[in-house]
């Protein structure tokens, strides 16, 4: 496993790229500021643009360690940020990392987190060198699972009240994909 830290992607319409401060509008509006978009997430949304601003120079100073991976999911058309695809945390011991994912709701059912996450999975697999993705969402969200199987990642299971989010504690699903699956 070789970490790399947030290097650009690029696929058919994204750029999976590094934030950057001058990033915080256009992360306010497209997607931080709404408690629809947060609703399953850990954290709340934001309620002005400066904690926008401290929450991204937290993620900036970041980028010096090699082991981070937080891009921004920047669609062409418009070449600013809608979203966010990020490894919350990773166990270089058994070359594993967890993904999240979040997107603005104008972008919904597009397609755009099916294909930051695979750009995400080719990466993580082909260049780092892991063995092992893995994401869980809230049963309440099922869309974000079906991000995950569209990418190829499998079922696990269910733990029952295993995870926090804005709702409360949850129940939470399980998915992963093997380099072997991948391959």
């Amino acid at each position: 496993m070789t970490h790399l830290g947030t290097k650009e992607l690029k696929t058919e319409r994204l750029i999976l790229r590094r934030f950057v401060i001058d990033d915080a509008e256009s992360v306010f509006r497209n997607w931080a500021h709404d408690d629809e978009v947060t609703k399953y997430m850990r954290w709340k949304a934001h309620t002005g643009l400066d904690e926008t601003k401290k929450t991204l120079e937290t993620w900036v100073q970041d980028y010096d360690k090699n082991d981070c991976y937080n891009w921004a999911i920047v669609l062409n058309e418009i070449n600013e940020p809608i979203g966010s695809i990020t490894a919350v945390k990773h166990d270089d011991d058994i070359k594993m990392a967890h993904i999240g994912y979040c997107i603005g709701k104008k972008w919904w059912n597009r397609g755009i987190v099916s294909e930051a996450l695979s750009a995400a999975i080719k990466f993580f697999f082909e260049e780092v060198g892991l063995n092992r993705i893995e994401a869980t969402y809230d049963p309440n969200n099922p869309n974000s699972g079906k991000v995950m199987a569209k990418c190829g990642m499998k079922y696990e299971g269910l733990m029952r009240q295993a995870d926090k989010s804005n709702q409360g504690i949850i129940d939470s699903i399980e998915y992963g994909i093997l380099a072997e699956d991948y391959r």
